[in-house]
């Protein structure tokens, strides 16, 4: 039986399509850096917008745990969010103690005496007291406005209303089950945020350990088909060829369908030959009017990027195998020149 006991972002023994992607356009050296002590992740506005949009389309359960609406006071600026963590996880006993040593931690001190920063560190607490509250409790979840709401909504109520993202993403809400987890009708089996564990067999009974966390798959047994999709937020929606091919999707969708066809042979017992593939891309506009579209890539595409990914699969068990990361293996086995790939 499959294993994935380790949670998928936390699991550094398996090869994803991310790490595919630093392989070739970072070095072996950079993947290896990645895998065994990487940096600790810095994620912009736009990567954390992705995530809750995801969450709350795919698994509006773990939205609730790791998300809030919050529609009270909130620091403006850089020292006010220092002063209110500094107060909040402060050791001081006394609270006017409390708060001077946090205003001197989050503000310039130069000129003020202590009446007249604890006066102001008094104002600043009293006003963002709810904030400070929050942060003290360590409930952990992130918070977001009502705008971002209002924008969750308005996506979710889009998908509900495209003739083809609502089947995709929901395939059995008409046979009345819930919109979220997933779903089983006997014959239809649909999973949001499928993780599976799998081997890339570059030999006969070698091979690369690898892991795909799908957005969704649905798996028709009675027409022997798997639908294989991504959400994709985006703010080129109608320019959306040139995403395709800077983040390489096509090849992303390569690897997943891989890893069902691993899944369907080795933990359904299933014989891949015998199903059909449809992939798709369901585009989220996030310049303001939260439009959708769905994008139905030709299998063509996904089988032009099997070449690249079976490249990339050897030479990352050449590597695996010799411990040697710090050049390529044209590099090793060679003078010290390398091919460009032209």
């Amino acid at each position: 039986m499959m294993d994935i006991s380790i949670p998928y972002y936390e699991d550094r023994t398996r090869i994803s399509n991310s790490n595919i992607g630093w392989f070739l356009n970072k070095g072996p050296a950079f993947l290896h850096k990645m895998l065994t002590d990487p940096p600790e992740e810095e994620k912009n506005s736009t990567l954390e917008r992705g995530t809750m949009i995801h969450e709350y389309i795919l698994q509006p359960e773990e939205f609730k745990k790791d998300y809030v609406v919050w529609d009270k006071s909130r620091p403006s600026s850089a020292q006010q969010e220092k002063f209110c963590q500094a107060l909040a996880f402060s050791t001081e006993i006394e609270p006017n103690r409390a708060i001077l040593s946090a205003y001197k931690e989050a503000y310039s001190t130069r000129g003020k005496s202590d009446d007249l920063m604890l006066s102001e560190g008094l104002k600043i607490a009293s006003t963002l007291k709810d904030y400070i509250d929050f942060l003290k409790s360590n409930d952990g979840r992130k918070m977001i406005s009502p705008w971002d709401v209002k924008m969750l909504e308005k996506i979710k109520q889009n998908i509900q209303s495209h003739k083809l993202a609502n089947k995709i993403i929901w395939p059995l809400s008409t046979f009345g089950y819930e919109q979220d987890g997933t779903y089983t009708s006997g014959v239809i089996n649909a999973w949001h945020e499928f993780h599976i564990n799998w081997t890339y067999y570059v030999k006969m009974a070698a091979g690369v350990e690898c892991k795909s966390l799908l957005d969704g798959l649905t798996l028709d047994f009675k027409n022997k088909k798997a639908t294989i999709y991504d959400l994709k937020t985006t703010q080129k929606l109608w320019h959306f060829e040139d995403s395709i091919e800077q983040y390489d999707y096509c090849r992303q969708l390569c690897f997943y369908m891989q890893a069902v066809v691993w899944y369907l042979k080795y933990e359904l017992k299933e014989d891949p030959n015998s199903w059909k593939f449809e992939y798709y891309i369901i585009g989220i506009d996030t310049t303001g009017s939260n439009e959708i579209r769905v994008f139905k890539i030709d299998y063509r595409m996904i089988d032009a990027r099997k070449e690249t990914i079976m490249n990339a699969m050897k030479a990352i068990m050449w590597h695996q195998d010799t411990g040697k990361w710090d050049h390529s293996r044209e590099y090793y086995e060679g003078d010290g020149s390398e091919s460009l790939n032209l």
